[in-house]
């Protein structure tokens, strides 16, 4: 049982099912708000054209699109480096062209996302507290984060293993709460869909299962009954994990190639001049204020006083455990850059913006807290009602305030001011030539560091020899014209790209004749 200080009304009870009839209307009521915010959301940012702002959105649909549609194409085409549920679950939709090109084929799996992850905060707050006021609050502090909004527009992963974490932590917390190893098959599915969602998932996998071990022991369980009850957790959640690895050595011939191979390596993103490496005071400060920057201060402030309150007031218990696991994530981040694994930038320690959705990641925990910090005046129905009603009119206020200016939507600050960089520029010219000229086909042209390029210009991936066209792109390379390549289109500037570095001032290119140049890019096509 839960404890709790002893208070004027009937104290919080550890498990709400005999509270609860057989089906929660709350439960459908905030599913459908959900579902209205999120079409609302989507259809506010398409109409201000910036569900594909962040580049990453469009090799997402890309990526899928070659699943269905290029010279090659079949599963291989998922690659290695990005884990491949996102891409697979747009695959009903992503051949379509109007739904690829406008971006919904990726974006409808982020909004889904989003309304399971708002029920899933729901029902977490209110199974610890006893307090469906706990679980709205906890809800709405997600769903009208103005971050939140913009990211489930877009065809973006984050949304997505938000749902499955929120899944992960309830199950546990429901095995914990309730005693039934039934409960486990929910938590090894969820955890096995968020570990082929983003590589940040297999953190949390492993604190939950810390958890379990701390849970069994401290309730009790014989050694027999603790062992199975993890191993049929990590069974089934870390399915996920070793399939990866054994794809990525059929594919790559490498199975840690999303680790450390040709297209995964950190030194990619992050360069010898990022202010985090090996500066854990620095790596400390830019993650906190990512924090700050996603969630706002008015929401940090409210979950702090949600954790203190949770110890304070005696209302702790286990079933805490994997909703505090969450929290884990923070020092993650915090070891990913210093040691250089993966770069952050805040516009105060760098200058810029880059990865700071990361810090989106806090909302779970932060939200749950925030429900949690509801309970502290359970017992005087009048104020809790008034702190709650106060809560969620902060986090409206800080939702509409975000969206009168851009820069209160650090999401989608980050993306634009990206889209304004010479590089990008000059990918947008180059497909803009491409989608005025172009009238049919083989382009042979990298992928990396171009995925733009084609998408700009409204030609869909099954014209485009890449890196990943096996069989195709290696003799292309060495002759185009006599694998029947129309157009090639290399990349030349401070990072010239493998079509450049094999074709540029090669005989191979003399049945070509150049017809557009900038900067970076050299567009050429085979002479009548």
């Amino acid at each position: 049982m839960l404890i709790i200080e002893s208070r004027p009304k009937p104290a919080v009870v550890h498990d709400t099912d005999s509270m609860q009839p057989a089906t929660d209307r709350t439960v459908w009521w905030l599913a459908l708000c959900a579902s209205a915010m999120s079409v609302g959301a989507f259809v506010y940012f398409l109409v201000q054209d910036v569900t594909l702002s962040y580049a990453d959105a469009i090799s997402h649909l890309e990526i899928a699109r070659r699943v269905v549609d290029s010279p090659t194409a079949d599963l291989t085409q998922l690659g290695g480096v990005w884990l491949p549920l996102p891409h697979v679950l747009s695959l009903p939709f992503i051949w379509l062209d109007g739904l690829y090109f406008s971006g919904l084929a990726g974006s409808i799996i982020s909004m889904a996302a989003y309304v399971v992850t708002t029920v899933f905060l729901y029902r977490i707050a209110f199974h610890l507290t006893g307090q469906k006021l706990a679980g709205i609050v906890a809800a709405a502090f997600f769903a009208f984060n103005p971050n939140v909004l913009y990211l489930q527009s877009t065809p973006m992963t984050e949304v997505l293993l938000f749902a499955c974490m929120a899944a992960m932590v309830f199950y546990v917390q429901r095995w914990i709460q309730t005693g039934q190893d039934t409960h486990l098959i929910g938590a090894g599915v969820s955890s096995m869909l968020a570990t082929l969602t983003r590589y940040e998932a297999w953190i949390l996998l492993a604190a939950l299962l810390i958890v379990m071990v701390v849970v069994a022991k401290q309730k009790g369980y014989s050694y027999a009954r603790g062992e199975g009850s993890t191993l049929a957790f990590i069974a089934i959640g870390g399915v996920g994990i070793v399939a990866w690895v054994v794809w990525n050595q059929l594919i790559l011939g490498n199975g840690l190639g999303f680790l450390n191979g040709e297209y995964a390596k950190p030194s990619l993103w992050v360069g010898a001049a990022e202010a985090t490496v090996g500066n854990w005071w620095v790596s400390l400060q830019t993650y906190s204020l990512a924090v700050v920057h996603n969630l706002g201060l008015f929401t940090i402030i409210i979950a702090v006083i949600g954790l203190v309150g949770v110890f304070v007031r005696k209302m702790f218990s286990l079933s805490y455990l994997p909703a505090l696991a969450l929290l884990v994530l923070f020092p993650f981040f915090v070891f990913a850059l210093e040691s250089g694994q993966r770069p952050l930038h805040v516009e105060e320690v760098s200058n810029d913006l880059y990865n700071v959705r990361f810090g989106l990641l806090m909302i779970l925990p932060a939200a749950i807290l925030v429900g949690c910090a509801v309970t502290l005046l359970i017992g005087y129905d009048v104020w809790t009602k008034v702190v709650a009603g106060v809560a969620v009119a902060g986090a409206v206020v800080f939702a509409l305030a975000s969206f009168m200016q851009t820069d209160g939507i650090v999401t989608l600050k980050e993306p634009l001011a990206f889209a304004e960089q010479t590089h990008t520029t000059l990918s947008a010219e180059a497909g803009a030539f491409l989608r005025q000229q172009y009238q049919g086909g083989d382009i042979l042209m990298e992928s990396f560091g171009n995925e733009l390029v084609l998408f700009d210009a409204g030609i869909t991936p099954s014209d485009n020899i890449y890196e990943g066209s096996y069989r195709l792109w290696e003799p292309a390379l060495e002759n185009p014209s006599a694998q029947h390549i129309e157009w090639v289109v290399m990349r030349a500037g401070d990072q010239p790209d493998k079509v450049y570095d094999a074709l540029n001032e090669s005989s191979a290119m003399d049945q070509y004749e150049l017809v557009y140049q900038n900067s970076d890019y050299y567009v050429f096509k085979e002479r009548s």
